[in-house]
C-alpha cells in the first residue's frame, strides 16, 4: 500500500445541508466535521507507507473511525457498517451520502501499521493542541492520576496447560514459518499429544501423569533441535519459540539428566510468563485484587465549568509501581505541554522522591502520604519524622525539643552538634531503640557511655548527642550492660539516628574515604529526595563507616 497525500476534502453541500438539520448542535460528530477534520492531514502519516504500490485508504478517515468506533465500543465489523449507514459518521468525515464505505479488515491493518511505526499518540497530540485552542483545556490546571487493572482476555493457566500451551504454539509457529523442515523434524505422535489445546479438568489422572512426564523433554528436545547449526536461523527467531525458551527456563531445570519441574520458589511476578498467548501480561495485586494483565495509566482534567479532557493514558506493566510510573507520565504531558500545576493522585504516587521530583518540575503532588512503618513509629513514644519541622527553602530541621540543624554547609558537617547541643536530651534517651541478638531496649542514655578520650572510649567519640550516646548500644547490649569500644567497620543500628540524620543531610555534600557523607551527602548508591516529613536519604546498604565530627554517617 503507497499513500499519495491529498488535502482535508471539502464538506459536501448535500451533506452539509443534511447535518445542519438532523445532527444537534452538541454532537461530538458534528464538531468534528465542522471544526477539526481539516486540521488533520495525510501528509503528516506519509511516513507509515511506502513510496509505491496500491493507493491506501486516508489514514486521516481511519484513525478518526478508530476514536468512534472506540467511543461507542464497537466491533471492526460494526464500525465498518456505520461507516456505510450512518449520516453523523458520514458528516465528521466529510463523505458524501451515498459513500460505500470499506472492508472492516482494513482497521486491524491500519491499527497494526500504526503500531509497527510507533505512531499510536499522533492523533491523540493533535486533538490535545485543537482543545487548547478552543480554550478547553486550561493551562497548568488541576488533574487527576489514577490507574486501572486491564485484564488480558485469555484462559487463567495452570503449570501443566501453561507448558502444553506453550509447546502446542511454538509448533505451530514452525509449522506455519517453514512446513517442510517442521515436518521431518517434528515426531508424528505430537500432532496426537499437542494438536488441540490442553484442558487438564478433561484429563483423568493417568492421563494428566503421563503429559506432565513427556511435555517437559518434548519441549527440550526440540530447542535443542532448534539450536543445531544445519536449522534455518529464522525458526529461533521466532516469537513463539522465543516464548518456548523463557517457560522451559522459568519452568524446569534438568537434575539428575532428566528434564523435571522446578521445585516452588520465591515468585518473580517481573518475568514469570502467565499465558503463551499474551507473553507480555504479568501477573499483579492492588488493593487486594489480583488479576493477570497490564495496568492503564490515565490522568484528566479536574478543572471546574470544564470538561474533563484526558491528556495522558499509557499501558505499564502490571507490576510496574504507580510512583515509577509517575516521572514517565509527567515527561510527556510537558513534551505535549499539558503539564498541571495541581496533581491530585491517591498514595500509590506518592513518596519523598515523588514530590521532589514533582515540585522541581512547578507541580504541586496532592495525595495521602504513605504509612510511617519504620520501627520508630510502632512505639507508643516513637520519634519520627513527622514530628521534625523542616524548612526546605532554608535547608533546615527543627526537632521536637526546639534545637535546629542545617544552615551553611561548614554547620551540617557538624549537625549532631548543632542539633543536640552536644549532649543527650531526654527525649532522645526516652525514644531511642536498639537492636541486636536481645531484641529492641530503650536507651540508657549516657550514663553507660565511656567517656571520650577514656579507656574503652568508642572511635566515633568526637561526636555528641544522638549519634555518639548510641555507639556501645548497637550490638544489642542488655540494659544495664557496660558499653565497650565498637569493632572498627561495625555499623551503628539505631532507627532513630538513621531517620534524623537522614531528615537533616538533606542529601548533600561530598562522599568521604570509604563512603563516609561529609557534609550530609550520601554515599555510592544512595537517593535523594523530600519525603513526607522532610527532607530525606535512601541508601542501598550499611556502610559499616565509622562517625567523626565531620562525617556525617547514614546507613
Amino acid at each position: 500500500m503507497s499513500l499519495k497525500p491529498q488535502p482535508p476534502r471539502p464538506m459536501p453541500a448535500e451533506m452539509a445541508e443534511l447535518g445542519a438539520k438532523l445532527l444537534p448542535a452538541d454532537s461530538p460528530y458534528r464538531l468534528v466535521g465542522d471544526q477539526l477534520y481539516e486540521q488533520y492531514h495525510e501528509a503528516d502519516y506519509a511516513d507509515m507507507y511506502p513510496a509505491e504500490g496500491q493507493p491506501a485508504l486516508s489514514p486521516v478517515d481511519l484513525a478518526l473511525v478508530t476514536a468512534f468506533q472506540s467511543m461507542e465500543d464497537l466491533s471492526d465489523r460494526q464500525a465498518a457498517e456505520a461507516v456505510r449507514l450512518r449520516l453523523d459518521w458520514k458528516y465528521a468525515l466529510h463523505q458524501p451520502v451515498d459513500y460505500a464505505g470499506f472492508n472492516f479488515s482494513v482497521l486491524s491493518e491500519f491499527r497494526a501499521r500504526v503500531i509497527q511505526h510507533g505512531a499510536e499518540a499522533r492523533v491523540f497530540e493533535a486533538v490535545l493542541g485543537q482543545l487548547q485552542a478552543l480554550g478547553l483545556l486550561k493551562r497548568r490546571g488541576r488533574q487527576r492520576t489514577d490507574s486501572a487493572a486491564v485484564l488480558t482476555k485469555v484462559r487463567q493457566l495452570n503449570r501443566l496447560e501453561l507448558v502444553v500451551e506453550t509447546l502446542r504454539l511454538a509448533v505451530r509457529a514452525l509449522l506455519t514459518a517453514d512446513p517442510t523442515w517442521t515436518r521431518v523434524t517434528v515426531p508424528p505422535t505430537w500432532e496426537e499429544r499437542y494438536g488441540t489445546r490442553c484442558v487438564a479438568e478433561r484429563l483423568n489422572d493417568q492421563e494428566r501423569a503421563a503429559l506432565q512426564a513427556a511435555v517437559g523433554p518434548d519441549g527440550q528436545w526440540l530447542l535443542d533441535r532448534l539450536a543445531e547449526p544445519t536449522t534455518p536461523p529464522a525458526l529461533a527467531a521466532l516469537p513463539e519459540v522465543q516464548t518456548l525458551r523463557t517457560v522451559w527456563a522459568q519452568q524446569y531445570e534438568v537434575r539428575e539428566r532428566e528434564v523435571v519441574f522446578r521445585d516452588p520458589g520465591p515468585y518473580d511476578g517481573s518475568t514469570r510468563i502467565q499465558s503463551p498467548h499474551d507473553p507480555e501480561a504479568r501477573y499483579s495485586e492492588k488493593r487486594g485484587q489480583g488479576w493477570v494483565g497490564d495496568k492503564l495509566q490515565v490522568t484528566e482534567t479536574d478543572d471546574e465549568d470544564l470538561p474533563h479532557l484526558i491528556t495522558d493514558i499509557a499501558l505499564t506493566s502490571s507490576v510496574e509501581s504507580d510512583q515509577a510510573a509517575l516521572g514517565a507520565i509527567q515527561a510527556r504531558q510537558a513534551a505535549r505541554d499539558v503539564a498541571p500545576g495541581q496533581r491530585v493522585a491517591d498514595q500509590g504516587y506518592v513518596s519523598g522522591q515523588t514530590l521532589a521530583d514533582s515540585a522541581q518540575m512547578g507541580e504541586d503532588l496532592i495525595g495521602p502520604v504513605p504509612a510511617d512503618h519504620s520501627p520508630q513509629a510502632r512505639l507508643p513514644e516513637g520519634l519520627t519524622q513527622d514530628q521534625f519541622t523542616v524548612d526546605l527553602a532554608q535547608g533546615t530541621a527543627l526537632c521536637p525539643a526546639g534545637q535546629t540543624a542545617g544552615g551553611a554547609p561548614a554547620a551540617r558537617r557538624e549537625l549532631a552538634v548543632s542539633l543536640c547541643g552536644g549532649h543527650v536530651c531526654g527525649l532522645s534517651a526516652a525514644r531511642a531503640v536498639l537492636y541486636g541478638a536481645w531484641g529492641p531496649h530503650p536507651h540508657p542514655g549516657a550514663a553507660s557511655r565511656p567517656a571520650a578520650g577514656g579507656p574503652g572510649a568508642p572511635t566515633d567519640a568526637g561526636v555528641p548527642g544522638l549519634l555518639s550516646a548510641a555507639s556501645g548500644w548497637d550490638r544489642g547490649l542488655p540494659v544495664g550492660a557496660a558499653a565497650g569500644p565498637r569493632p572498627a567497620g561495625q555499623p551503628l543500628h539505631w532507627p532513630g539516628q538513621k531517620q534524623l540524620a537522614r531528615l537533616v543531610c538533606g542529601g548533600r555534600g561530598q562522599p568521604a574515604a570509604g563512603g563516609a557523607l561529609v557534609g550530609g551527602g550520601a554515599p555510592p548508591g544512595a537517593a535523594a529526595g523530600v519525603g513526607p516529613g522532610g527532607i530525606g536519604t535512601k541508601t542501598a546498604r550499611d556502610t559499616g563507616v565509622e562517625p567523626s565530627q565531620d562525617a556525617c554517617w547514614l546507613a
